[in-house]
């Protein structure tokens, strides 16, 4: 394994200069808290017009054995790495994406999965996602992949306007969206079944994407996910754009009242704006996760180029892990060295701290003081953010502090996470303030320089 000590911002050079100034004690973690585990599988059938993820158009012949021998041999060297411990803790969730992961074989997440249970156990109760496409092809094997473990479905359907699909590069049609949710909630059930879409498209109107909303909301399971289009460099999209090849692109200000009318029409519906972009209706809809990110666990990326944040016990070091990028070098060093890593990078106290705040805040579970504190080796959270802008965004009813917690916190956390809040309460954005949240986060960071 190859090892780099750059270290990375996750909000930018001004927030993490800020953060530096501040100096943690040693990173003591708690003994045996439970991991993550994400599957990256890189093949698609085609790339969408807006994606730039590793992702690769699925071969004529992909090389579907040899995937799935390296990824159950990465997975094998890393639950067994004394180093990160994983051996006897428990897996909190697993998530199966991509690219296209339901293009792979059954027996191939069978096999993933069992690994993962041979090595370290799964919980009945463990959360095992999957993506997938609308696509008829996929619908079929949907009760295949629930028999090979799979009880959480993602449906990748972006659009029910079938020209928009075209523009976005997505395989589907609006009907087969349509008819692939109602299949896939009668496989999984409503409760645990999923769907992404995008709004703010080019030439969308907020009435177009109203109309499209409560179609959505009239037939969609407990959970779904809803993201404002980001036009990425070097996509399709981007070099279409450049062009003049597409409608205009909503201007911010018809972005936000898409957005807003989101959060208006889901609430109409009986769904909690728990995150930025994700709503439930109930909390065992929740997805759990996704929480692993937004609360600093550990995950073990597994897949041509899946990141991963572990805990080397031996060092008392977080580390973000980063994997081979293509699926054939990955695959080769698999083999020659039991794993596909191309680089470790050591995770500062400061920047732990940084991605509490900037991921935590994305949520309206907010930041937990003692978790924060315990995560960052004793820091106190409220003297690594600007108090003055802290209470400036209190009296705007933008964020609230809370000492313990309060009875609607159960709507936008999961159960197993609860317990954080019981002693010593934290910050957490209000509805308002999770609208403002990429406002009030490079403020709220600005930090004075503390004495240690």
């Amino acid at each position: 394994m190859r090892y780099y000590h750059h270290a990375t911002s996750m909000a930018g050079q001004q927030a993490r200069r800020m953060l530096q100034k501040r100096a943690y004690g040693s990173n003591t973690l708690c003994s045996k808290p439970s991991f993550s585990v994400y599957i990256h599988w890189p093949y698609c059938e085609s790339k969408c017009t807006y994606c730039n993820f590793n992702k690769y158009v699925n071969p004529k012949d992909p090389p579907h054995d040899r995937l799935v021998k390296a990824m159950t041999t990465e997975l094998e060297y890393f639950l067994n790495d004394p180093r990160y411990g994983l051996k006897d803790r428990k897996v909190h969730s697993v998530y199966f994406g991509g690219g296209t992961p339901s293009l792979a074989k059954p027996s191939a997440i069978h096999a993933i999965l069992e690994t993962i249970r041979k090595q370290v156990g799964l919980a009945d109760d463990t959360e095992i996602s999957m993506e997938a496409n609308p696509t008829s092809i996929e619908q079929s094997k949907l009760k295949q992949f629930k028999q090979a473990g799979v009880n959480r479905l993602s449906l990748g359907i972006q659009s029910l306007n079938t020209h928009d699909l075209k523009m976005l590069g997505r395989d589907h049609t609006g009907e087969e969206a349509l008819k692939a949710l109602s299949v896939a909630k009668d496989i999984f059930h409503k409760e645990r079944v999923t769907f992404d879409l995008i709004y703010a498209r080019p030439g969308q109107t907020t009435r177009d994407w109203e109309r499209e909303l409560q179609q959505a909301l009239d037939i969609a399971g407990d959970h779904l996910s809803m993201y404002q289009l980001t036009v990425e460099r070097s996509t399709p999209l981007h070099k279409q754009s450049l062009k003049g090849l597409l409608p205009s692109m909503p201007d911010p200000d018809s972005a936000a009242d898409m957005y807003e009318a989101t959060v208006r029409i889901a609430a109409d519906y009986g769904y909690h704006h728990y995150e930025v972009s994700s709503y439930a209706k109930r909390q065992q809809a929740i997805s759990r996760h996704n929480f692993s990110y937004w609360q600093g666990m550990d995950f073990l990326g597994i897949g041509p180029g899946a990141h991963g944040r572990l805990t080397d016990i031996h060092e008392n070091q977080r580390v973000r892990t980063f994997g081979e990028f293509h699926p054939d070098k990955y695959m080769a060093l698999c083999e020659a060295e039991g794993e596909g890593i191309r680089k470790i990078q050591p995770i500062s106290m400061h920047d732990m701290a940084e991605e509490l705040i900037v991921f935590g805040m994305r949520t309206r579970m907010g930041i937990p003081r003692s978790r924060f504190s315990k995560m960052t080796g004793g820091a106190v959270l409220d003297q690594v953010i600007d108090t003055e802008a802290l209470k400036l965004f209190m009296e705007a009813n933008l964020l609230v502090q809370e000492d313990a917690m309060t009875n609607d916190l159960s709507c936008f956390v999961p159960q197993e996470l609860l317990y954080e809040w019981e002693s010593g309460g934290g910050i957490r954005p209000t509805e308002a303030g999770l609208e403002r949240i990429d406002y009030i986060l490079p403020r709220l960071l600005k930090v004075k320089s503390i004495k240690d």
